[in-house]
């Protein structure tokens, strides 16, 4: 069941929500967490029913574990929680990944069973580990079953985050099960959140994805204008549909009440690469800092101290190095594929440059540059990230970079007579495939990346008006009328 369905939309949400804040109302805020819970293992299972034993049997183990740990917190114990969950992870995730590349090894003959990779498998299992870490270090300090059940189960982030932290949902969930929650004091600004996030998955990212599409699906065959088109298009689909979805997610919470984290804030205006990182994906890149790159760089400062260890070794070892890791694991953390390595170390080689840049002070390129050079840097991590295969994300940066493959559309024609251009100039390169109205939407797409303001991070600024009420209902209308075949969003294969 997708966000964008109309199931979901005109059925299963409206009965939830009443269900809900009814239940709330009149029964309590505990049982109207258990409707919701009860409302997210159906939503889960409507995907693959048996899939649900595994992760109604993850959150009961990790309860069990953080039950213990804040019990005794046990250094041994938390090693044994995490490294399960991890090779839980691990067999489901990669193993089709390992065993595809031992087949390359052993050559023909070597045959396999491929398994389906769960749903959010990725992103339950790693609000687990942080919950783990947090109540062996003290973080947290009491959890309840139905709080735990919630936090892991709650169907507006459970498929593709926001990757959420015990800590900032513990007192929301208090609130709730007390009845002195936020009730439906939220509900307005959450329609409105979910309307922005439903127009930008479905008209935008909808809207530019054949243009993508079709690039990335010849990429022996493309000009060079084609490449540059596809690679763009596919830049924007991927942050309308992923902000599109979370946009959706913080709507839905709001709905409920319960005020979820922000992942994007205009990450197209990032002008460096540790800008952009602030931007993006934001819980997630929180979630590797916290408990993969943190401890990594202050072991090593601890040991850089303790021996006294030269500058540019501390810089090597506690800054490089641990970049480097924490965006490999990233890379492999989105999908069990080389093309996943290969886009996070393109991000971490930028951030390292970043850095260095930064430790020895040269001089700051202007705005423009910086920008310029940072989506660069983004664009051709995301052929890797979209490309399905190494081979063909290579040829398709290769062709980007090929002047011999500069092919100009017959639509520059009209242009070239109105300009007084000898179209027989241009006509050798008259064989592209541009149209105007791909160009009309990268243009489009690019204004509202860099010009709009991220609303849910400004929902202060939101109030009842005849004008917003109008662009609501235009956004709605247009909305509606492309859900016929809704298409599944991009993260949801992670």
């Amino acid at each position: 069941m997708l966000f964008n369905d109309p199931i979901f939309l005109f059925i299963f949400l409206p009965i939830v929500v009443i269900l809900f804040h009814w239940i709330r109302r009149d029964v309590g805020g505990g049982a109207s967490m258990v409707l919701i819970v009860a409302a997210s293992i159906f939503f889960y299972g409507w995907w693959n029913p048996p899939y649900l034993l595994l992760l109604l049997g993850s959150v009961l183990f990790n309860y069990a574990v953080t039950h213990q740990l804040l019990k005794s917190p046990s250094r041994l114990l938390l090693i044994v929680g995490v490294l399960v969950n991890i090779a839980v992870l691990g067999y489901f995730k990669y193993r089709n990944f390992f065993m595809e590349n031992i087949g390359l090894l052993l050559g023909e003959g070597w045959q396999f069973e491929e398994i389906f990779i769960p749903l959010a498998i990725s992103f339950f299992t790693f609000q687990q580990v942080a919950l783990l870490v947090d109540a062996h270090d003290g973080q947290i300090k009491r959890v309840k079953f139905l709080d735990f059940a919630t936090f892991v189960i709650l169907f507006p982030q459970l498929i593709a985050g926001p990757i959420v932290l015990y800590r900032e949902m513990d007192k929301q969930f208090q609130s709730l099960r007390n009845g002195s929650g936020a009730g439906l004091s939220l509900f307005g600004l959450g329609i409105v959140t979910f309307i922005l996030g439903l127009f930008k998955k479905v008209a935008l990212a909808d809207g530019i994805a054949p243009f993508a599409d079709s690039v990335f699906s010849v990429a022996d065959q493309l000009t060079m204008l084609e490449a540059w088109g596809g690679v763009i298009a596919y830049t924007l689909q991927l942050y309308f549909d992923f902000s599109g979805y979370s946009d959706m997610a913080v709507g839905l919470g709001m709905m409920f009440g319960l005020l979820l984290p922000i992942n994007f804030n205009l990450p197209y205006r990032a002008t460096s690469m540790i800008d952009f990182w602030k931007r993006w994906h934001i819980t997630m890149t929180r979630f590797f800092m916290m408990y993969l790159y943190s401890p990594i760089a202050l072991s090593v400062m601890r040991k850089s101290i303790l021996n006294d260890w030269s500058k540019q070794n501390q810089f090597l070892l506690g800054v490089v190095v641990p970049i480097i890791i924490t965006f490999l694991v990233s890379g492999l953390w989105h999908g069990a594929a080389w093309t996943f390595v290969a886009f996070g170390a393109v991000n971490a080689l930028g951030l390292v440059v970043n850095h260095i840049w930064k430790e020895w002070q040269l001089p700051r390129p202007n705005i423009f540059i910086g920008w310029l050079l940072t989506m660069l840097t983004i664009m051709v991590s995301f052929v890797y990230f979209r490309a399905d295969s190494i081979a063909n994300a290579n040829l398709i940066i290769l062709t980007m970079m090929d002047p011999a493959s500069l092919i100009f559309p017959n639509w520059l024609s009209y242009y070239a007579d109105y300009l007084g251009i000898p179209w027989h100039t241009l006509s050798v390169f008259s064989s592209g495939t541009y149209t105007v109205r791909m160009v009309g939407w990268i243009v489009v797409l690019v204004l509202l990346s860099l010009l709009l303001k991220n609303r849910p991070l400004h929902l202060h600024e939101i109030r009842p008006t005849v004008t917003l009420a109008i662009s609501l209902s235009v956004m709605l209308w247009l909305t509606l009328g492309w859900l016929d075949e809704p298409s599944t969003f991009i993260y949801f294969q992670f």
